[in-house]
């Protein structure tokens, strides 16, 4: 037990048995340890236990490499018996992620699919964009409430002063124009559209780069063997962040699919 430690020397340290090291699956190590100081010797030792400060200040005995990279994270401590403190000390560590804008050799990133549904307006519709212009114009006016459309009669028109229906000078020109105008007209605007994000996660003591930074909102290939669906679809950096703990940075980039076409490389190229 801690309490029963004697023989400190003036400003002694003493590390306690049962040092734990982890690795992530991102090849980050985390560890926690226990030290154990004379109360009398709180002023003096207790900012060796800054944040960002190096495991083995405190502990010279942390074996290599951790010595040189494991840095503590959080501190707690406690006063026991024998007028005696134990410091309850979390460190984290890694080596670097990237070199020249590309994983670094050893660096162990993950990577994940998802693919879910959400809402989006009839315009982002495959077959919303292959209809002509006039159609698009006219269920524009739809939408709008510019126009109505009699479903029986098939008739897009306006209502006049007396409220008598007058048919519109222009009329849809394709059966795909008249199944959205149906729908229009019972009050449906957006459909349920599959969208895919592709994501990458590493941890190392590197941040994210300035090219990662830059490449946000451009189309860019990801890193990884993410599936290449049919179609003349692409990829674009859609979201990049990252978090910190003590030393330690956790990076995550994601890049999400395009619908067919690709996305505007006029301006996300």
């Amino acid at each position: 037990m801690a309490a029963t430690i004697l023989g400190f020397d003036f400003n002694e340290m003493k590390a306690q048995p049962g040092l734990s090291i982890v690795r992530s699956e991102n090849g980050a190590w985390t560890a926690t340890h226990e030290i154990v100081i004379k109360a009398s010797d709180f002023a003096d030792l207790s900012a060796n236990f800054a944040r960002g400060n190096l495991l083995s200040l405190v502990d010279p005995s942390v074996p290599s490499p951790f010595d040189e990279f494991l840095t503590i994270d959080t501190v707690t401590f406690v006063r026991s018996e024998g007028d005696l403190i134990t410091f309850n000390v979390n460190a984290t560590g890694g080596t670097s992620q990237f070199e020249n804008e590309e994983l670094a050799p050893g660096v162990e990133p993950t990577y994940q699919l998802t693919g879910q549904l959400t809402n989006a307006d009839f315009s982002q519709h495959r077959k919303w964009k292959a209809l002509i212009d006039g159609d698009k114009r006219l269920l524009g006016m739809l939408i709008s409430g510019l126009l109505n459309y009699d479903i029986a009669d098939d008739i897009l028109y306006l209502n006049n002063e007396a409220n008598a229906k007058v048919g519109y000078i222009d009329q849809l020109n394709s059966p795909d124009g008249v199944a959205f105008a149906i729908r229009i007209q019972q009050g449906q605007t957006t459909y349920q559209k599959s969208t895919y994000t592709w994501t990458e996660t590493t941890e190392g003591k590197d941040q994210l780069t300035p090219a990662q930074i830059n490449k946000l909102g451009q189309i860019s290939v990801p890193r990884g063997n993410p599936p290449e669906p049919a179609g003349d679809r692409d990829w674009m950096l859609t979201s990049a962040t990252q978090s910190q703990s003590g030393e330690l940075y956790r990076t995550t980039l994601e890049w999400s699919l395009s619908d067919e076409g690709g996305h505007d490389d006029f301006l996300y190229d």
